[in-house]
C-alpha cells in the first residue's frame, strides 16, 4: 500500500474526479479526509469508502472562504496528528460566450478554481512543514494549457474564466514548489483532458454529450476518452513517494491531445 498511514485531504471529494481519487487513496491505505459543501454527499462518500474497507472522515468547507479552510486544516491536523497529502480538486465552471460572461461569472469561477487552491495550500503547508513532509497535488485542466476550437455554450471562448483559472493553477504550482521545497513538500499538478465528469454532463443533453465526446476522440492520439481510474492513478503517483524527486510539474493526462494552440 503506497499511502499506508498517510492522511490525505481531498477537496471536492464527493463526486467525479474527487470521488474516484478518494476511493483510490483509501484502497492504498490512506485515511481520506473527504471535503465538500454538501453534507449528504459527504456522508455518502465516507460510508462507501468504509463499506469497501477503507478509512475516511468527512468535513464541510467552502474552499473559497479562507477562514473556513484554515479552520478545516487546523482541525484535521489536531484530530489526526498530521496532514501528509492535499489534493486540490474542488472546481466549478460557468460556460458562457465570452461576450456575455459577467464579472460575477468570472469571480465565482476564479474564487473556487484558483483562490481556493491557494487558500488550501496556504492552510495545509504549515502542518506539512512542521513534519518536513508533504505532497500537494493540484487538479488543473488541459484548458489551462491552451485553447481549443471546442464550442461549449456556442463559443470557443466559453471557458474563458475556467481556462484562466487553470492556467493560474499551473503557475501557482511552480511558485509553491519553489517556496515549499526546502520544507520537504512537493507541489505538482495534473491537467486532465476529456473525462466523463459532472461538469461534462450537467451542461449538455445526452445527445450533445455524445457528439462532444466523438469530436474530442478525433483530437486524441489514443483515439478514446480516458477513464477516471486512469486519472486517479496519475494523481496517486504525485501523492506517493514514487514521485519523491518530482516537483513543480504539470502533467497532462489527456491521451495525447493535439488540438490546443
Amino acid at each position: 500500500m503506497r499511502l499506508k498511514d498517510k492522511v490525505a485531504v481531498v477537496t471536492g471529494a464527493n463526486s467525479g474526479i474527487g470521488r474516484v481519487i478518494s476511493d483510490c487513496f483509501a484502497a492504498e491505505g490512506a485515511t481520506v479526509v473527504v471535503v465538500a459543501r454538501n453534507q449528504a454527499r459527504v456522508d455518502e462518500t465516507v460510508a462507501a469508502i468504509k463499506a469497501a474497507g477503507g478509512t475516511a472522515i468527512g468535513y464541510l468547507a467552502d474552499v473559497s472562504q479562507q477562514q473556513q479552510v484554515r479552520e478545516l486544516m487546523d482541525k484535521v491536523a489536531a484530530e489526526h496528528g498530521r496532514i501528509d497529502i492535499l489534493i486540490n480538486n474542488a472546481g466549478i465552471t460557468r460556460y458562457r460566450p465570452f461576450a456575455t460572461t459577467t464579472g460575477e461569472d468570472w469571480d465565482m469561477v476564479l474564487n473556487v478554481d484558483l483562490k481556493g487552491v491557494f487558500f488550501c495550500a496556504q492552510a495545509a503547508a504549515p502542518h506539512m512543514a512542521r513534519q518536513r513532509y508533504g505532497r500537494i497535488v493540484n487538479i488543473s485542466s488541459a484548458a489551462g494549457t491552451g485553447s481549443t476550437p471546442g464550442a461549449s455554450a456556442g463559443s470557443p471562448g466559453a471557458t474563458a474564466p475556467y481556462a484562466a483559472a487553470k492556467a493560474g493553477v499551473n503557475m501557482l504550482t511552480k511558485t509553491l514548489a519553489r517556496e515549499l521545497g526546502p520544507h520537504g513538500i512537493t507541489v505538482n499538478a495534473v491537467a486532465p483532458g476529456t473525462f466523463p465528469t459532472a461538469i461534462s454532463t450537467s451542461t449538455r443533453s445526452p445527445e450533445q454529450l455524445a457528439q462532444h465526446l466523438e469530436n474530442r476522440k478525433k483530437t486524441i492520439v489514443l483515439e478514446r476518452i480516458g477513464t477516471l481510474e486512469e486519472l486517479a492513478t496519475t494523481v496517486l503517483f504525485f501523492a506517493s513517494d514514487d514521485s519523491s524527486y518530482v516537483t513543480g510539474q504539470t502533467l497532462c493526462v489527456d491521451g495525447g491531445r493535439f488540438d490546443r494552440m
